[in-house]
């Protein structure tokens, strides 16, 4: 898909790409983030107590955390033991292989570390602290795969004699770009959820669409399902760089028009109609350029009896009518054709 479909995928400029709101809207939701959990990590569901975790990703007091932390934190007790005795869920969301996750991963560590000691140390029970184990998860969804290291050790430099000194843990990597959406889990809204953080890198982001819509339809006389789709709906429309006001519209074309007040929100409705009158002035624009570019040819023709290939080409490549403008002043005052290839170049 070309530059110009792609921006017109994202007609306003206030439509900005929403990946971590997306993620953390979602995964804030205990009953999806236990299913979650159950799929991805089934042996912890039997270690700890899923009905009495806590999402903390509004709750932490400790302002240094609030001002790094972006993503999701569970604080979930281990079964038959006290509120004390805790393991804490770390989800890190990532678009993009950022080689120092892990990094950034120990910080989150550590300040959770920093904030249960100061709040021990409070309540006067530092005799029998200890540092609280935090599971670090990563689920990433981008253009290609990830490829940074999820070993902390990955990332110091080794020296022979003193490895054995040296800090080190892992993450747990979701890497959706390698997981088929037939291996996607059984729970539906999780499935849905996880499919259209893979649907929104995708260039058949519309095709997949429709295979979510198609997931959700028997469901959507239910407000909590109605709801979820608005949401994945907004997420796509606001986020993916593939999904053109056509593309939708061929999709919402094969939605059933009975679930038209289901299959269609307020967003998707004025983004249809944003890129419809975008996709206009583009035309228009485009129109112009065509225009402008074959005034200069027939200048250069008249001129120098003929242009080349390449000045034909990358004229009505050029859509910038200021730019042209400059050459249609160029193409009047050059000399040679070379004069004026040079300055179509700049």
């Amino acid at each position: 898909m070309g530059t110009d479909d792609q921006q017109s995928a994202q007609p306003d400029s206030t439509l900005q790409p929403q990946h971590d709101t997306f993620f953390r809207s979602a995964f804030s939701d205990p009953a999806l983030f236990r299913q979650f959990l159950i799929w991805l990590v089934p042996f912890l569901a039997e270690l700890l107590d899923l009905d009495r975790m806590e999402c903390e990703k509004d709750s932490f007091i400790d302002e240094q955390l609030k001002a790094h932390y972006s993503d999701v934190i569970y604080k979930i007790p281990l079964r038959g033991t006290d509120e004390n005795i805790v393991v804490f869920v770390l989800l890190e969301h990532k678009t993009s292989s950022d080689r120092y996750t892990m990094l950034q991963v120990l910080r989150y560590i550590v300040l959770i570390w920093l904030r249960e000691y100061k709040l021990a140390k409070e309540e006067k029970r530092l005799a029998d602290f200890m540092l609280p184990p935090v599971l670090p998860i990563i689920v990433y969804h981008g253009d290609r795969h990830f490829t940074a290291p999820i070993r902390l050790g990955k990332l110091i430099r080794p020296i022979k004699g003193i490895e054995q000194y040296m800090l080190d843990f892992e993450g747990i990597l979701l890497d959706l770009t390698l997981t088929d959406e037939n291996d996607l889990p059984e729970d539906l809204e999780l499935n849905c959820v996880l499919a259209v953080m893979q649907a929104v890198f995708r260039k058949d982001v519309a095709d997949r669409l429709l295979r979510i819509y198609r997931k959700l339809k028997p469901n959507l006389r239910v407000p909590h399902y109605q709801e979820r789709w608005i949401k994945l709906l907004r997420y796509l429309l606001t986020s993916s760089k593939y999904m053109t006001p056509k593309d939708f519209e061929e999709v919402k074309n094969q939605m059933s028009d009975t679930d038209e007040v289901l299959t269609i929100s307020p967003l998707a409705q004025s983004w249809l109609d944003r890129g419809e009158a975008i996709g206009e002035a583009r035309g228009e624009a485009r129109g112009e350029a065509r225009g402008e570019a074959n005034s200069i040819i027939r200048i250069l023709t008249r001129n120098f009896g003929g242009v080349s290939s390449f000045i034909h080409d990358k004229l009505y490549a050029t859509h910038d009518l200021d730019v042209l403008g400059q050459l249609t002043d160029v193409a009047l005052d050059c000399k040679t054709l070379n004069e004026f290839e040079q300055a179509l170049n700049q």
